[in-house]
């Protein structure tokens, strides 16, 4: 691990408004590309110029200079509190920052299959969508609870506050490049990828239409991170470029591919996933009986009635763990679960720890495991 006193040395710099010099922007490229970053240094330079940017706005960052003055003016920090400093930074953050830029672009090379989060991505306010592209190993993302394997054949597009993970796998490691982007109106009909899974798409491409997009987003990386780089214009024109190919990789009825019964129950459901439904009710919206719906629901879908039911209702539920102040009781019976225990049995068999853990967990920020800093840290 690179030492993380000259990392935090790096960022004390920063929320006073010094950007570092290379050196000391590599050091700390490395350090978060060894906890699971897609960072590396050349992306790592948009992220300070961001940050600087935005010091008005980043209060809480900025509180944290007089906490930590004395510290940083001795001769000599320790690691262990050039680690909690790196948390408290971390903590302070307003990522919501990045997702607001109109694009931002990465690229990572990982050694080792640990995590490399996205989750929680993005703002349902600011319409920033994720596309990730996997060059060379395999990944795994989880959309809503439902895990699908990356290979370097596919490429995933996630909407904006979409709840999704995503992690290397195996020993081959992972590596990948991803695209934060704000969606033009005119690029919304290439958009209509197969579902997989809330808020989740997913393409398999040809060899062919493979090499070329990673040739496009070698370019957009590029030009993205290059300061010399043309007008933004160009970055747009190489996106929508993107998005076309993807776009040609569809059937020609990719968008009405779905039985338009199976729609008519998903819109069901999305409007009413929150409330007491049962199967009999989505039945009669979709004009099919229980048993004819369950059997088409499950062949299109991949999930039963109600399992897609209950994670609309856990997706939901997360986002408002991490971005609400709402109690957990008011949480689950927002989303349909009104007795507290039950919610807090059935969050913890599908996500692995209790509301309150979860919150506490991924609201703390840390780069390794935070749920949306990933997907706004360039």
């Amino acid at each position: 691990m690179v030492a993380s006193v000259a990392v935090a040395r790096v960022l004390y710099a920063l929320i006073q408004g010094v950007n570092p010099d290379a050196n000391d922007r590599n050091i700390a490229a490395a350090y978060f590309a060894e906890t699971g970053a897609p960072v590396d240094f050349r992306s790592f330079q948009r992220f300070t110029d961001a940050l600087i940017a935005s010091l008005p706005q980043q209060r809480k960052l900025q509180a944290l200079i007089p906490q930590w003055r004395t510290v940083f003016s001795d001769a000599i920090l320790g690691s262990d509190q050039a680690e909690e400093f790196i948390r408290q930074y971390l903590a302070a953050l307003d990522h919501s920052l990045f997702v607001k830029l109109p694009l931002f672009v990465g690229k990572y090379v990982g050694r080792d299959p640990h995590p490399v989060n996205f989750g929680g991505f993005g703002d349902t306010r600011v319409d920033s969508w994720l596309l990730v592209f996997t060059l060379a190993g395999h990944g795994v993302f989880r959309a809503g609870l439902r895990d699908c394997e990356l290979t370097p054949d596919t490429v995933v597009l996630v909407e904006p506050g979409t709840l999704t993970d995503f992690s290397g796998s195996g020993k081959s490691g992972w590596n990948f490049y991803w695209v934060v982007f704000h969606c033009a109106d005119s690029w919304r009909p290439y958009l209509q990828w197969p579902l997989a899974g809330p808020g989740v798409r997913q393409l398999v491409l040809d060899d062919e239409t493979a090499a070329a997009l990673g040739l496009t987003l070698s370019q957009l990386y590029n030009n993205y991170i290059d300061s010399s780089r043309l007008k933004p214009e160009l970055d747009h024109n190489l996106l929508e470029q993107l998005l076309l190919r993807c776009a040609n990789c569809l059937p020609s009825d990719a968008s009405n591919s779905l039985d338009p019964r199976i729609k008519a129950a998903r819109s069901y459901i999305d409007e009413h996933y929150a409330t007491d439904i049962t199967l009999a009710d989505v039945a009669a919206a979709s004009n099919l009986s229980p048993s004819r719906l369950s059997g088409l629901f499950k062949r299109e879908t991949g999930a039963s009635v109600m399992a897609y039911r209950n994670e609309l209702r856990l997706v939901e539920a997360a986002q408002l763990l991490l971005h609400s102040n709402l109690r957990i009781a008011d949480i689950g019976a927002q989303v349909g679960y009104p007795e507290q225990a039950f919610f807090s049995r059935i969050f913890r068999r599908h996500l692995g720890m209790s509301p309150r853990q979860y919150r506490t967990h991924f609201s703390s920020r840390d780069l390794r495991t935070g749920r949306d800093q990933l997907a706004s840290a360039p």
